[in-house]
């Protein structure tokens, strides 16, 4: 009982790394003054998650004495120092505080969800999202300061594609777990309504906003994979796939829109 280990869901690294890619490259596209403190603020994003994922698989938090956690924590602790007080980083402060608020909230999700025992609710999931996507305004403020317009703006838009990608992931898992035939298209509709219609109220959203100027009509294109791959579940619901197969797919899909949202931010 002395070695890190690492967190279990998988698919979290990618909902923790692809906004901060996103966002530090908004943020400073082409400063190199930038580089050091974005390297301190993905040390603080990964030790605290590594740390978090570690212990929760220990299942007890004495294990927070261990020297490997102990290290880890020092590491971190650290890194956050330095950026609050070399770089002026006072804001990370509130979004620690925001993170750690929304964890919180997560375990007694988990813990007040009987039916699924140690398993993770729906709801404790999509706060996980809220809590992996803090990224996003961690790079922002390590990199300019301060979280700006446009920083805030990589953030929802982040926060928005992982909640569709997870309400996917759930309803497809789902669809293979009710051992039934979806034979038409209407019962396929019916049992997979809410990803549909969470993607419907998407593009809306997205396309009122680009038509308002408050986001560039490009992110409607960073958002097409996704959509399409929803409403594919129309097609695809109850047939059986391998697992890993679609953590891949779900990996690739996030840097189509890593990389298309960064342009359409440069257009």
């Amino acid at each position: 009982m002395s070695q890190l280990r690492m967190p279990a869901e998988h698919g979290a690294w990618g909902i923790l790394a692809v906004p901060f890619l996103c966002a530090a490259v908004v943020a400073s596209p082409s400063s190199s003054s930038a580089f050091l403190p974005l390297l301190l603020a993905f040390i603080c994003v990964l030790g605290a998650f590594l740390l978090r994922g570690s212990l929760e698989n220990y299942g007890e938090w004495r294990a927070l004495w261990l020297p490997v956690h102990l290290a880890l924590l020092a590491v971190t602790g650290v890194a956050g120092l330095a950026l609050v007080t070399v770089y002026q980083g006072t804001q990370l402060l509130a979004l620690a505080a925001v993170g750690l608020v929304l964890y919180l909230f997560q375990r007694w999700l988990v813990r007040s969800h009987q039916r699924e025992s140690e398993k993770r609710s729906f709801a404790a999931e999509l706060v996980g999202v809220g809590i992996l996507t803090l990224s996003a305004p961690v790079a922002t403020v390590a990199a300019l300061g301060r979280l700006d317009t446009a920083g805030a703006r990589v953030w929802l838009l982040n926060v928005l594609f992982f909640l569709g990608g997870v309400l996917y992931v759930k309803y497809r898992v789902r669809g293979v777990l009710a051992h039934r035939t979806f034979s038409s298209l209407p019962e396929r509709f019916a049992f997979a309504w809410p990803v549909f219609l969470y993607h419907l109220l998407l593009v809306l959203f997205l396309a009122s906003a680009a038509l308002m100027d408050s986001v560039p009509a490009m992110v409607l294109v960073a958002f097409a994979p996704a959509v399409l791959r929803a409403h594919g579940l129309l097609f695809h619901l109850g047939q059986r796939f391998p697992i890993k197969r679609l953590g891949w797919t779900e990996v690739a899909h996030s840097l189509i829109f890593a990389v298309l949202l960064i342009l359409a931010t440069r257009m």
